[in-house]
């Protein structure tokens, strides 16, 4: 039997090897500078993503589809940009550096990519109406970080996938902690092992530490805002009927409209419980 030191190891190792993808490499942190910048505009994310061409392609794409189409085929990104709105189209590059150039490029089973995609988009959803509510965060922020919260299961599925992936149902159907059971199995988490990815993927600071401390909520006061409104997504987007915790519902009223925008968001990338590779 494996020791529980060697799996811890062999986990983080895995993060280390992981080579920076090619999107990631050069224009991820001049599109996250871009996300998080209020006074951003057009011209600043058309400037990044116009010599990215699956990115461009895929704005594109959404701009011609049924839910922007008005009749006229749309070719050129700047267009495509106008047509979709600004907001919408940093939700979908946002989208797009994560299905695209992380859960599909490292190659998750279908059904993995599946649940943890959904999920992600569900919470980010919820985070980003939270936001819009509350008014302590940008939205737009909120979106992203809450898009990334469980981005430490990648190396779990990738690393122990069977394992994990009975460990996780377990879990589940028990009411445990996943962090504990987690760590009880292979002496570490999703969320030390997201933060670990994130600092190598050099993601800003307020993201490191959400990412670190989303179930604990051991970060520093500054960055307490931003936690609580992804942790209050989390546990909207897992809540049960018979959830006593009165955080879990504080978005019911909006949940049709979140349930919409999941399902719409899913439609632009094709992810919809089918192969995706």
């Amino acid at each position: 039997m494996i020791r529980m030191e060697s799996l811890r190891e062999q986990l983080i190792d895995r993060i280390k090897t992981l080579q920076i993808l090619p999107t990631l490499d050069g224009v991820v942190e001049k599109l996250f500078s871009i996300l998080d910048d209020k006074d951003s505009s057009f011209r600043d994310l058309n400037d990044v993503i116009k010599y990215d061409q699956a990115i461009s392609s895929k704005v594109i794409s959404i701009a011609n589809s049924a839910y922007y189409s008005r009749g006229v085929e749309i070719l050129s990104l700047q267009r495509a940009m106008i047509t979709i709105g600004y907001e919408e189209v940093k939700n979908i590059v946002t989208c797009m550096l994560f299905v695209e150039n992380i859960l599909k490029e490292l190659k998750l089973r279908p059904d993995l990519l599946m649940e943890l995609w959904k999920h992600s988009v569900h919470v980010a959803c919820a985070a980003r109406v939270l936001a819009g509510r509350i008014f302590t965060e940008d939205p737009q922020k909120v979106f992203t970080v809450a898009l990334l919260h469980d981005i430490g299961k990648v190396i779990l599925y990738m690393v122990v996938r069977d394992a994990y992936s009975e460990l996780v149902r377990d879990a589940v159907s028990k009411g445990k902690s996943l962090n504990k059971v987690e760590i009880a199995r292979f002496g570490t988490d999703h969320e030390e092992l997201g933060y670990i990815l994130s600092v190598k993927w050099r993601f800003p600071e307020e993201f490191t530490q959400v990412i670190k401390h989303h179930h604990d909520g051991a970060v520093l006061e500054k960055y307490q805002p931003l936690l609580k409104l992804v942790r209050a997504a989390d546990r909207f987007s897992t809540a049960s009927t018979h959830d006593a915790d009165p955080e879990a519902f504080i978005l019911l009223k909006e949940r049709e409209e979140i349930m919409k925008e999941v399902q719409k968001i899913m439609n632009f990338f094709q992810l919809n419980g089918h192969e995706t590779n």
